[in-house]
Parts: C-alpha cells; sequence; structure tokens
C-alpha cells in the first residue's frame, strides 16, 4: 500500500473526482469525444466533451516524437489512444501533465508504450509505476526536439495545487497553463492539495510579464460543447485574474461590513461577475465566496 504525505496529490485526485461528479458541474455531453482545433498544422487542441468535464489535451506531432499534454479523463481515453497510435509510427512518444488531478492524467495509462511520463516529482508522489512507462521529472526547465517544446515549473510551487507546470511552443506561439487558467469561469485552487491562492494569482502575473505578447494560452478549461473550443490570450489571462481580484476584493469588503456568508451568497456579488457564474461550471458563486472566506490572506 503506498503511503502520500499530508497534502499529497493523492488527496488532491480524490477532492478532484468529488467535484468533477457533483451535481453543480452537470453536463449535457453523454457520449464522450474530442472537439478539435488546429493551433498549426503540427499543434492540435483537443476539448474533451463528456459527461463530467471539458479537459484541455495538445497534441503536438515533432519530427522524432510525438507530445501529449494532459491526456485526460478515462471516458476519452480509447479515443485518444486510438488517434496517438495513429500518429506516432517509429517516433518516441512522450505525455506531460500540468498537475495530478483526475481530468487531467486519469487517461495517461491507456497510451502506446513505451512511453516517457513527465511530470513534476510532487506529481509522481501520487502516482503508482505502470510497466513501459519512462519517468522525467521536472525541477526548473526542459526542452524537447532542440526548443520546438519548453516544459517548465512554476516560481510558486504552490498554486493551484502543489506541483504544476506549463509547457510552452515557442514556434507557434502557444502557451498551455492546466489549471492556471478557468475560460470565464469561477476556478478550482486546491488547497487540500498543496495549492494556495497567493501563489496562483502570483504565477498568472509571472506568465503574463514572462512571454511573449501575442501568445495563445490554451485554459486547462475552455468553453463547453456545443461551442466551438477556444484559445485565449496572455490579455484574456490578465483580465480574467483582474475580474477574480476584484471579486475578491467584494467578498472580503462584504465581510468586512459584518455580513454573513449566507447573507454574501443572498446579496450576490452583482453583475459584473455574472459571466463567471454561468452554467455549466466547476465552482458557482456560491462555492467561490466560501472558499474566499475560508482562505483568508496569509500574514
Amino acid at each position: 500500500m503506498m503511503t502520500r504525505r499530508a497534502g499529497s496529490p493523492g488527496l488532491a485526485v480524490a477532492l478532484m473526482a468529488a467535484t468533477l461528479l457533483s451535481p453543480v458541474c452537470a453536463f449535457a455531453q453523454d457520449t464522450p469525444d474530442f472537439s478539435p482545433l488546429a493551433l498549426t498544422d503540427d499543434l492540435e487542441f483537443l476539448r474533451a466533451n463528456t459527461p463530467v468535464g471539458n479537459p484541455s489535451t495538445l497534441l503536438y506531432r515533432g519530427e522524432d516524437f510525438v507530445l501529449v499534454v494532459d491526456p485526460g479523463l478515462e471516458h476519452t481515453a480509447d479515443l485518444l489512444a486510438e488517434t496517438v497510435a495513429g500518429e506516432l509510427g517509429e517516433r518516441t512518444l512522450y505525455a506531460v501533465t500540468t498537475h495530478a488531478h483526475r481530468d487531467h492524467m486519469e487517461a495517461a495509462p491507456a497510451l502506446p508504450r513505451p512511453l516517457v511520463q513527465i511530470a513534476t516529482e510532487y506529481q509522481f508522489d501520487g502516482l503508482p509505476a505502470q510497466p513501459g512507462m519512462t519517468r522525467l521529472a521536472v525541477d526548473g526547465e526542459i526542452t524537447l526536439g532542440d526548443g520546438a517544446v519548453r516544459i517548465g515549473s512554476f516560481p510558486n510551487t504552490a498554486a493551484h495545487t502543489g506541483g504544476d507546470l506549463w509547457i510552452h511552443f515557442p514556434d507557434a506561439g502557444v502557451l498551455a497553463v492546466g489549471d492556471h487558467f478557468f475560460l470565464d469561469r469561477y476556478p478550482i485552487i486546491d488547497v487540500s492539495g498543496g495549492g494556495d491562492p497567493a501563489g496562483y494569482f502570483a504565477n498568472i502575473d509571472w506568465m503574463v510579464e514572462a512571454f511573449p505578447a501575442g501568445t495563445r494560452v490554451v485554459p486547462g478549461h475552455s468553453t463547453f460543447g456545443p461551442a466551438e473550443p477556444r484559445a485565449a490570450g496572455l490579455d484574456d489571462l490578465a483580465d480574467w485574474a483582474n475580474a477574480l481580484r476584484n471579486s475578491v476584493s467584494v467578498i472580503r469588503q462584504m465581510a468586512a461590513q459584518g455580513l454573513s456568508e449566507a447573507e454574501i451568497v443572498e446579496a450576490g456579488l452583482g453583475p459584473r461577475f455574472a459571466n463567471l457564474n454561468e452554467r455549466p461550471r466547476f465552482v458557482s458563486e456560491e462555492r467561490w465566496i466560501a472558499f474566499v472566506l475560508g482562505n483568508p490572506p496569509r500574514r
């Protein structure tokens, strides 16, 4: 039996499973499939359409390797494995997970072998070894294909979880950020799995400054079907983070005025945050209010 330290990805995966299957996150898609978006000739964004979520997967076809970013849920595992097998040929297969939540890594064991699995040591701590898989841990930054792909850890380790990665495709001008971006929705910040709101927002600020203007950003969760999948920009990421910060300020101001959590929920945060609360969603306004009040800033 594997033992895990407090706040390890093992607990995070369990918490994420409960969140995904909760009524607040009910989706109409009963037959799982992907909605593809070609970002370049070699790079494809696959938005999963499943009964329990819409995680983003990227498929990159390099000259001598194929890279899968966030293999996703078991609901689409066979479809992804079939797609990858048809592309692979004699090339090396890599799979990288931005973080160790079920909806981003569950399908990895279904991928063809041999497979090089890329993650942080924090992620590997909660993932059992699999036959035919070689592990490559990232601490800092690595590159694939003479710099065609950059994979790095965030400056603030405690953020969405306790060990997330970003993936940059410089030639394509594309950045995959995992769940450091929930497009137009309130986010999940997995404090029980090592995350921290301050680190989360600090990492977003860092990305906006560190990557070139015009970079397209693939969120961990983009649009929901039947809308087409959509990548965003660094400006969109910054605007979203600012909207979240403003919502936090409103919640804390209401609490400072003596309102209880129930009274803040009843009053609501107002129309300027309505888009963040639209269905389908992972986190309702009510749950966001509870999260903010339950995680005051550290002194």
